[in-house]
């Protein structure tokens, strides 16, 4: 697929996301790039029949391709796409007052489906371009999702105080015991100022939070914690990593 198309179909989707989007700038800018399209479109034709000699000269052509209008009215007439001819010029003469206007105006949603499609069928009756309705809901959603990669929300996780001068957490996350581990000790070390000070203390804080894990087995999952480098040998603390991949992961609330 040439290049110039690849970018003809993306500025479409792009168009059809924005008008989606339920603002008055989303319409006002999916009409504007429809608009950028169909022109880069009908520039794309007729370079081909300048090529061709179907058409003017070189030099008149330059001259005319300058301007919308003359643009349209030179190159439509000598394809399939005639009958669009004088609707092209109305949306165009839209686009011109969004773009221009000195009031940040809009445009009706109808309009913009209805120069979406004239778009798409310039590339079916010009270029010989079809794509079905789904191919373009699918293009359309690929291209959304590169422009808006979703990215996973953040568990929320709430640190308090307890009365034996320790801390507490509370989420409505399903955690790993490996993970209520590393947050209770960045937790403690939050409220408190201090990392806990053996495993008993991080048991009983375990325990306060609703997670409580058998002092064997709290152990084991330390032991194998300090093997992976997440927490710092000697002590309950926790390494530079673990702190950033805490912060990334987690919302944390105080």
């Amino acid at each position: 697929m040439p290049i110039w198309l690849e970018d003809v179909i993306e500025q479409i989707c792009i168009a059809s996301i924005l008008k989606d989007s339920k603002t008055t700038s989303g319409r006002r800018l999916s009409m504007i790039l429809i608009d950028n399209a169909v022109e880069f479109m009908v520039k794309v034709h007729g370079e081909r029949l300048v090529h061709n000699k179907q058409l003017l000269n070189k030099k008149d052509w330059a001259e005319r391709k300058r301007f919308f209008e003359q643009l349209v009215n030179t190159v439509l007439p000598r394809t399939k796409a005639a009958s669009f001819q004088q609707e092209i010029l109305e949306y165009h003469g839209i686009r011109n007052d969004l773009y221009h206007g000195t009031n940040p105006l809009s445009v009706e949603p109808h309009k913009i489906n209805c120069y979406l499609d004239i778009a798409r069928k310039i590339l079916q009756l010009i270029f010989d371009f079809t794509m079905t309705d789904e191919e373009w809901k699918q293009k359309t959603e690929g291209i959304q999702q590169t422009l808006l990669p979703k990215t996973e929300a953040k568990g929320l996780v709430s640190f308090f105080d307890t009365d034996d001068g320790l801390a507490k957490m509370q989420t409505g996350l399903k955690l790993k015991d490996t993970d209520a581990i590393l947050l209770m000790i960045y937790g403690v070390q939050l409220k408190t100022g201090k990392a806990p000070k053996d495993t008993e203390e991080l048991e009983k804080c375990l325990n306060y939070s609703g997670h409580p894990i058998r002092r064997e087995r709290l152990t084991v999952n330390i032991s194998h914690l300090r093997s992976a480098n997440k927490i710092n040998k000697g002590e309950l603390t926790l390494t530079t990593r673990t702190r950033n991949y805490i912060k990334t992961k987690y919302f944390v609330a105080l």
